[in-house]
This record gives C-alpha cells, sequence and structure tokens, in this order.
C-alpha cells in the first residue's frame, strides 16, 4: 500500500511537469535559453520554503472562527489576503533573476515561460509537502495536480503582461491587473480544491479551463507579434468586402477579443443590458430547472451535493454543465435579439447577472458562494463566446 501511495504521489507531481515539457518543446514556443528556465523553475522551489515556513507561522497564530454556517472566517481572509498574494509574490521573485540578467536577449514567448516555470517549480514542492504523511486516497493527489496545473496557467497571465511591455518593467497596469487576477484564481482554486469536501474538487475544472483558454490566447497573441502585420492587414483589405463587418467566426485571439468589446456603431443600451440581465437570468433558471427534472428521471439524488456524498459528483456535473451552457445560450440570444455588432452588451449583462447570482447565494446558502466564484469567470466567457457567434453582421 505504501508503494502504491508513493508511486501515484510521484505520478501526480511528475504529470504537470511532463504537460509543461512537452508543450514547451514545441519548436514555435522553446524558449531562446533552456537553461535559464531550468533555473528559473529550481528558484521556484526555493521559493516554496518561505512561503511553506511562514504560512506553517501563520496558520499556528489563525484560530478558526466560524460565521454562518460552514464558514470558516479565518480560513478565508488567509487563503485570499494573506497566503495567495504571498505565494505569487515569491513566483514573480523567482522569474525576476533570469528576466533581468537576460535583458535584451530573451522574446517575449520568453517572460511566459521563466513566470510558468517559477509557478511549476514553486507547486511541484509545495504539493510534495503536502503529500506527505497524507493517507492513502486518490483526491489528495487528484487536489494537487488540479492545482499546480491551473497555477502554472493562471502565471501564464502576469508573464504575457511581462513580455509585452517593451520596456521589461515589472509592474504598470497590465501587469499589476495579471498578477492580481492570478492571485485570486489560485485563492479561489486552493481553497475549493483544499477546504472543502470531494466533490467540490470538480469546481477547480471551471477555473483551470477558463485560466487555459486565456493562457492559449496569450501565446497565440505573442506568436502573432512577429509575423508581418502590414502585409497581412493590406491582403486582408484587398479580399474584404467593401461594407466592413466583424465576422463572428473570426479566429480567436486577445486583439480580436479587444476589438469585440470596443466595436459598436451605436452608444451603449442600457435597455439592452438590463433585459439581457433578465434573459441570462431565466435561462440560467430554465436551464437549472431542466437539469432537475433530467437528473430525476435519471434517478440523481441531488440531496447528496449538501451531504459531499460519493454520490453527489453526476448531480453536481449535471447542475453545473446545464448553468454554464446557459450563459453560452443567453449570450447568443442577446447578441441575435439586439442585433448589436459588439459584444459589449451581453458581456455587462452576463457581469450583472452572475453578480447577482452571488448575491443571492450569499443569502441563500454562503458555502455555495466559493463554488459559484469558481465557475464565475468561465460563466463570463461563455457568455461572451455566446454573444460573439451571434453577432449581427447586418
Amino acid at each position: 500500500m505504501l508503494a502504491l501511495q508513493i508511486l501515484i504521489g510521484l505520478l501526480a507531481l511528475a504529470a504537470p511537469v511532463a504537460l509543461y515539457v512537452g508543450f514547451a518543446s514545441r519548436e514555435t514556443l522553446r524558449p531562446s535559453s533552456p537553461r535559464s528556465v531550468v533555473a528559473t523553475f529550481a528558484l521556484g522551489m526555493l521559493a516554496c520554503i518561505p512561503a511553506e515556513l511562514c504560512e506553517r507561522a501563520l496558520t499556528g497564530l489563525l484560530g478558526p472562527r466560524k460565521v454562518g454556517v460552514g464558514i470558516d472566517l479565518a480560513a478565508l481572509v488567509y487563503a485570499y489576503l494573506v497566503a495567495a498574494p504571498l505565494e505569487e509574490a515569491l513566483k514573480v521573485a523567482a522569474t525576476t533573476p533570469a528576466f533581468r540578467l537576460r535583458v535584451g536577449q530573451h522574446r517575449p514567448i520568453d517572460a511566459i515561460a521563466y513566470a510558468t516555470a517559477a509557478a511549476l517549480g514553486f507547486m511541484t514542492l509545495k504539493s510534495a509537502l503536502f503529500l506527505i504523511g497524507q493517507p492513502f486516497s486518490l483526491i489528495a493527489p487528484a487536489r494537487t495536480a488540479l492545482t499546480t496545473l491551473t497555477a502554472t496557467c493562471l502565471a501564464t497571465w502576469w508573464g504575457f503582461a511581462l513580455g509585452r511591455d517593451k520596456q521589461g518593467r515589472m509592474g504598470g497596469g497590465w501587469f499589476n491587473g495579471a498578477w492580481v487576477c492570478a492571485a485570486g484564481g489560485n485563492a479561489v482554486a486552493h481553497h475549493v480544491a483544499f477546504a472543502r469536501g470531494p466533490a467540490a474538487l470538480l469546481a477547480t475544472l471551471p477555473i483551470l479551463a477558463f485560466a487555459a483558454g486565456i493562457a492559449w490566447l496569450a501565446f497565440r497573441d505573442v506568436l502573432q507579434r512577429g509575423t508581418d502585420k502590414p502585409k497581412i492587414e493590406a491582403r486582408e483589405r484587398e479580399h474584404e468586402p467593401k461594407k466592413a463587418r466583424l465576422l463572428p467566426l473570426a479566429p480567436p485571439s486577445l486583439r480580436a477579443m479587444r476589438e469585440a468589446l470596443k466595436r459598436s456603431e451605436r452608444p451603449i443600451s442600457f435597455f439592452w443590458i438590463g433585459l439581457g440581465m433578465l434573459v441570462t437570468t431565466g435561462v440560467i433558471t430554465a436551464m437549472l430547472v431542466g437539469a432537475v427534472l433530467l437528473g430525476r428521471r435519471l434517478g440523481f439524488e441531488f440531496a447528496a451535493i449538501d451531504r459531499d456524498a460519493s454520490n453527489a459528483i453526476a448531480p453536481l456535473l449535471l447542475l453545473a454543465s446545464a448553468a454554464l451552457l446557459s450563459f453560452l445560450f443567453a449570450g447568443w440570444i442577446v447578441a441575435r435579439a439586439s442585433a448589436t455588432r459588439s459584444v459589449l452588451e451581453p458581456a455587462i449583462s452576463a457581469l450583472l447577472a452572475i453578480g447577482g447570482a452571488i448575491v443571492l447565494l450569499g443569502l441563500a446558502a454562503p458555502v455555495a458562494v466559493v463554488i459559484a466564484l469558481a465557475c464565475a469567470p468561465l460563466a463570463f466567457g461563455l457568455a461572451c463566446l455566446g454573444a460573439w457567434l451571434g453577432l449581427s453582421d447586418a
């Protein structure tokens, strides 16, 4: 049993590293200095040591306090305002030597490589320290593997901001915003994975999916910066119709997302924002009711979700899938009905609907707020995707 536990733990630690090596070894993504990436990975592991010592000391000082049902106030404050910012700051510190020593030699893709290597090294040692002394189970390795992948993808955000800065500054609006979002995402993922039951572990999947999607767009944006843009734009203008229009199915990229959010031939309609919020809420309600009816026909026991029982995974997946897909359908409906050529109004509607849902959950079931925060980024992304697919060509 001990040998099996060690084997599963090693697989959980090695799988994210193997995925990273396989991804970074591709010709277009290969860093200019692999040795610097390896050194940054080692520095990320070293940065985990002071973080663990500091966090364990703070954990001994903070006594758990309960507010409401199942809410640990000290744990929430510690996770969101102490542990996550501290860990993300140490990851940036581990990235600094390679980035500063190779000023003028690295490419934008190298900054992302340094950031992800530091995060991967940090989380690998953190996961190993967590698995040591844990009883045999498949849940603990799954928790470490998912949080490691999530943290690595989230580090891509501020790595992208660092690479796109022409002056190579570790600061500025883009970098600070990406860093705060990465720290917040890691806090939510860690809290859901480790402070909740096994069924709640599924809530880390939307965070991972959203973080990986933004990371993929960041990689595409960085790679496209090296192309000959004037020739491409001239070629596109030659084949473009006389009446310019936004192609709803254009290849996704960060630049295309920014254009879709900004492009509008008319002022923002607050009427469609309010109506879109109501439509989104209605679609969510209808989808959840349909999921409950379908689950009952299939024999699912939805009460098992509250008990965090082993048979709670299937009904939880059904409800989560229905809720997330409802944002995709609602975004498409709002975009088609409003005949808009921008996803800005459907995006604002989705944000208002998500905010309202989180407030209602906070009043009715405070424990579910963390799960809602975990699914919120992916829900917003699906709403924007649905609106993008429904953009009017007229």
